[in-house]
């Protein structure tokens, strides 16, 4: 019989049989099934993160749910400080904005009783580690999607500003990492799960490190720290450290040539935006502890401190003539008088705690309470605010506050010539 092929679309067929022959569809469906099994798997698994994630919200940027048995405290960020600290304060949308380095995320309170009174919401963008070069862009950064705050809080950092006479001009900064980069990895990354579950941990732990949700870094964790090795401790591996950073710190506030530094540009970025926004500033000088002060003394930086001071004088002068509806002040919360001669406790001993400091360059919020008081209009005789005017008067108070000072705590003086004494001698 003769054969007559015929083509389809699977497979050839011969004529006269009963009905075409196909190939087996089953293996093919198998598949589609076992892919979207998978699709489906996968999906409920990013899904359970993301959601896990934004309901115990690490980083304050959701707000689904605040418990104190699941998520009220959070944990201290490790990555992305900037961004986090960025977008919590467009959320809250402060008229109070806290900037500055660590001093001011330590040691000032956004949620401060003395804020509240004033009937302002203040926010703290202070961030460690950082100068008044990250203060200027987060606040830029800000500005762009936020009101100009009404009032500002900047701490200045009288060591940012010494450089090298020959210093070259600072680098321009990173962009950083891209908004949905950040975004992306604080939601659905294998750091954001960590710190989720450290996140619930953490509501059992007595003293966290941690952020509050207004961006304070309060160092609770020190409390744990101070009961096992004492506040002596603390304060003498900090006091090491500060005594190694100063003896090779020049003593220069100008690049040669110049009447600028990077941290000075800065400054007049900062003062000049802010005036144009009408926003009240207050320049603060940090109150820090007499066995800094007296630090900066023996590593031979006094009278360069007092030029700066001059400085800070200066350039709020030239913004209120070109503004003269600008309102800038600067204090001067420095010294060597009252809580900033706070007593560091004996060695070993375990049992009592400081008021005022966790060590000399960061102190607690129950003084970042005296200076809010002191800037909000409070009753308060703590702090000297700095004019062309004043400065000589203020020059003379801290020589009488370093006078009794020393009279009432000779230690202290004692250990800091040691400290910079050891700390020339290990220069390399």
């Amino acid at each position: 019989m003769e054969q007559i092929q015929r083509y389809d679309d699977d497979a050839p067929v011969l004529a006269g049989s009963d009905a075409p022959t196909v190939a087996p569809a089953q293996p093919q469906a198998s598949y589609k099934r076992f892919t979207a099994w998978c699709a489906a798997v996968v999906g409920a698994g990013v899904l359970l993160v993301t959601g896990f994630v934004a309901v115990i919200d690490p980083y304050h940027l959701y707000g689904f749910v605040d418990s104190p048995a699941l998520n009220h405290v959070k944990p201290l960020p490790e990555q992305y400080r900037e961004q986090i600290k960025l977008a919590q304060a467009t959320a809250v949308r402060p008229d109070l904005i806290l900037l500055g380095n660590s001093r001011v995320e330590v040691g000032l309170d956004p949620e401060s009783p003395q804020v509240s009174a004033h009937g302002r919401t203040a926010y703290n963008m202070g961030l460690s580690g950082t100068s008044l070069t990250t203060s200027e862009r987060m606040y830029a950064q800000f500005r762009e999607s936020a009101a100009p705050a009404a009032m500002a809080v900047i701490g200045v950092e009288f060591l940012d500003f010494l450089v090298k006479p020959d210093e070259a001009p600072a680098p321009p900064a990173s962009t950083g990492p891209l908004p949905w980069q950040w975004r992306f990895d604080t939601l659905f990354s294998i750091k954001s799960v960590s710190d989720a579950l450290r996140t619930v941990r953490l509501q059992k732990a007595a003293d966290p490190e941690t952020m509050t949700g207004r961006g304070q870094t309060p160092l609770r964790n020190y409390n744990q720290f101070a009961r096992q090795e004492g506040y002596y401790a603390i304060f003498q591996q900090k006091a090491g450290d500060n005594a190694k950073n100063l003896v090779r710190k020049p003593h220069n506030l100008f690049v040669a040539g110049t009447n600028r530094s990077e941290s000075i540009d800065r400054l007049r970025t900062l003062l000049d935006t802010m005036a144009r926004d009408r926003t009240e500033v207050h320049l603060v000088i940090y109150p820090y502890h007499a066995q800094l002060m007296a630090m900066f003394e023996e590593a031979g930086l006094q009278s360069t401190m007092d030029d700066w001071k001059q400085l800070l004088v200066r350039e709020a002068d030239v913004v209120r003539a070109r503004y003269p509806n600008a309102r800038i002040n600067v204090w001067d919360f420095s010294g060597y008088g009252g809580m900033r001669c706070e007593r560091v406790p004996a060695p070993g001993d375990t049992h009592t705690a400081t008021r005022w400091y966790w060590e000399a360059g960061h102190f607690k919020s129950t003084l970042g309470e005296r200076i809010l008081q002191r800037i909000l209009g409070g009753e308060t005789a703590f702090g000297f605010r700095l004019g062309a005017d004043t400065l000589a008067a203020n020059r003379q108070r801290i020589a009488a506050e370093r006078a009794q000072c020393a009279g009432d705590y000779p230690q202290v003086f004692a250990g800091a010539r040691d400290l910079v004494a050891n700390a020339r001698a290990s220069a390399p």
